[in-house]
């Protein structure tokens, strides 16, 4: 893993200097602090704590004792501006006639002068674990200004071992000491104020506050909705050369609105650390594969007598199909007037120039329709040569620069392709009565949870599915094609066996992984359907990869689903929650009995295993699932899909193949 110069995002709370210690752990070399603090009174003296939706303020006196206690350079600067754009999701629109500008364009100026000084630096980390709201900004800026954003604590309570308080106990183990400075929940109360947060005495009377006054999943235990902020004020070696201390005379309560109680800090000091363990040595990282997921792959793996047929099918039957196959450089048409499908081709001498005609002349349709790119929730790319794809998604992604672009899924595969077609594309578009109701999560930041998706493609888009009641509508989750990389790095995995079946059985169940824990993320409480492209090697056939896949697909659908439920998530962010302090800003961490499966359901919805030529960056097998947030959907009813499969037709495995093949069925339960 190419090693990465950080400058670290600091607000000094617990989570963005836990966050540096992941950096470290990741081998990447932090190079730099960067902080924004309240402007100046007329007075010249500074609030001690504003309401700024974006950073934390409380504190921030003590933050340039940082810059000793760690021994990095710091960089501060004013907050400019106020919360314009308050959407959860943050789109950068240039400050309009009146000169309003949003508060998170403070990281530029910012982020430009650690730069100056320090131009080799290419990452940026945060301590982002649940909010959109945060994520989502300082992505934005960091996109602009060429920087990688490394968000390790990126839905922390989901993964092993899928508990609130995990993160904290995490912080114990390592010997993190973050300081409650400020309490906005009616679970807590002043006698919180300057407790250790990860002191276990504490984490228990969080876990009971959090338990009366917030929702299962909702953050409240890490103070994700304001209930808390905190100060850290000692950590482990080699980040911490120093602690911060703070007298109990220089610590005043200060009471403030609505029950919420701070303290103001006075006169802390830097006093030389005493610690001389590794705290790198002694943090957890969260595991590749989840246990579920490593006893998937054991069971493939596993020499086994089964003779039974697969229960659901893996390809669509042929009177199910159009006779022919799709020829014709140019088709559209509607659905109940619920949704618009458009293929297209078009001529050019390489591969771009046709992706450039293609999205001129759809771009130009969806115009003189009141419609444009925004519309367009799932895109399918076929290319006829993979090395193609550097250009032409460079061709794509200039369309695509609004918040939560489609999902897409990229292959190659010539033979379905018309003849000199060097890329053909596919999309589906929502119209406009239904666009307010889409909902996206585009993660763009590396973490240990899924990929990140850098540039024009989102992670999933939910839909409704009719135009009466969207609100009250069943949602269907696209979710775009995942690969086998692994997250923190974003370098593919192949796992630790040289055999090349356990290898290709280690991709499948880690990009189905990626799939789920999406799925998961953006509510879907079943998978309607899903389609496996794979790409054989030199010693393999397409039948022997499909019964791998049709294995790790049977093996996510035959836990034992939870009987619990799950309060649903207002998908509006709620600004009035964010600025008070004392609301929950909800986020999704699901029952730990479903996160086994990521599904509810007792069938098995079907799945398509697809031969093709290429997939990006040399990957064996591509998951593209539909899901469901409500009510079963039937296959049928997912248009892209069967677009899809009737493109694909003469290229799915058929099921009678992989059960013939080597006289067995390669072990599927």
């Amino acid at each position: 893993m190419a090693s990465l110069k950080v400058v670290a995002l600091i607000s000094g709370g617990k989570d963005s200097l836990f966050s540096i210690l992941h950096c470290i752990a990741n081998d990447h070399q932090v190079v730099a602090l960067a902080n924004l603090h309240p402007p100046l009174d007329p007075d010249g003296s500074v609030a001690e704590d504003t309401d700024s939706f974006m950073y934390q303020t409380i504190g921030h006196a003590v933050i340039p004792l940082f810059e000793r206690a760690l021994g990095l350079p710091l960089y501060r600067q004013e907050i400019a501006g106020t919360a314009v754009n308050q959407s959860r999701h943050y789109g950068y629109v240039e400050a309009g006639r009146s000169g309003d500008l949003d508060e998170t364009e403070s990281l530029v100026p910012l982020l430009m002068r650690v730069l100056y000084d320090h131009p080799d630096i290419n990452a940026i980390s945060t301590g982002a674990i649940l909010s959109d709201y945060q994520r989502t900004r300082v992505e934005s800026v960091a996109l602009r200004l060429g920087l990688t954003t490394l968000s390790y604590l990126w839905q922390w309570p989901s993964l092993p071992p899928h508990t609130d308080i995990s993160l904290l106990e995490d912080m114990a183990a390592v010997s993190q000491d973050s300081r409650i400075v400020k309490v906005a929940s009616g679970g807590l109360d002043e006698s919180f104020l300057w407790q250790n947060v990860a002191d276990t005495r504490t984490i228990a009377r969080l876990s009971k506050s959090a338990a009366r006054f917030g929702s299962p999943g909702d953050g409240a235990v890490l103070g994700e909705g304001g209930e808390y902020e905190t100060l850290a004020v000692e950590g482990p070696p080699p980040l911490w050369k120093a602690k911060i201390v703070v007298n109990e005379e220089s610590r005043v309560v200060v009471p403030g609105e609505a029950g919420t109680f701070s303290l103001r800090l006075a006169s802390p000091t830097v006093v030389a650390q005493t610690a001389t363990c590794n705290g790198v040595d002694n943090l957890r990282i969260p595991p590749l594969l989840e246990d579920t997921t490593k006893r998937t792959l054991d069971d493939i793996l596993a020499p086994k007598e089964c003779t039974q047929e697969p229960s659901k099918p893996m390809h669509i039957a042929r009177d199910s199909l159009d006779t022919e196959p799709i020829r014709h450089p140019n088709i559209a048409h509607s659905v109940n007037g619920d949704a618009s499908y458009f293929y297209r081709t078009n001529p050019g001498q390489t591969a771009a120039a046709q992706m450039q005609a293609i999205m001129t002349n759809l771009a130009s349709e969806l115009s003189c329709a009141s419609t444009g790119t925004a519309n367009i929730i799932y895109t399918s790319i076929v290319l006829r040569d993979m090395a193609d794809f550097g250009e032409v998604n460079k061709v794509y992604g200039d369309y695509f620069s609004e918040p939560n672009p489609p999902v897409r899924a990229t292959l190659a595969c010539r033979d379905v392709l018309p003849d000199h077609c060097a890329v053909m594309v596919g999309v589906t578009c929502l119209p406009n009565n239904l666009l307010d109701a889409k909902k996206g999560l585009h993660v763009q930041s590396r973490s240990y949870w899924a990929p990140a998706n850098i540039g024009p493609y989102s992670q999933a888009i939910s839909v409704p599915i009719t135009a009466e009641d969207p609100e009250d509508s069943t949602y269907l989750v696209y979710v775009a094609g995942q690969i086998p990389l692994n997250p923190a790095s974003m370098e593919m995995s192949y796992g630790e066996s040289s055999d090349t079946r356990a290898r290709f059985a280690h991709q499948a169940v880690l990009s189905l992984q990626h799939m789920v824990r999406i799925g998961r993320c953006v509510k879907a409480c079943s998978w309607v359907a899903a389609l496996a492209f794979v790409v054989p090697g030199p010693t393999e056939t397409a039948s022997s990869l499909a019964q791998v896949a049709h294995a790790a697909w049977r093996a996510l659908h035959t836990k034992v689903p939870s009987t619990q439920t799950q309060a649903d998530e207002d998908d509006d962010f709620d600004v009035w929650d964010l600025t008070h302090r004392h609301g929950a800003y909800a986020a999704h961490n699901p029952d730990p009995s479903r996160m086994a499966t990521g599904v509810n359901t007792s069938t098995m919805p079907s799945l398509w295993v697809v031969h093709v030529d290429a997939l990006p960056r040399n990957a064996s097998i591509e998951w593209v699932g539909y899901g469901t947030m409500g009510n079963a959907l039937e296959h049928g009813d997912i248009e892209h899909l069967q677009y899809l499969l009737s493109v694909f037709r003469d290229r799915i495995v058929r099921a009678s193949d992989i059960s013939n093949t080597n006289g067995s069925d390669g072990g599927l339960p």
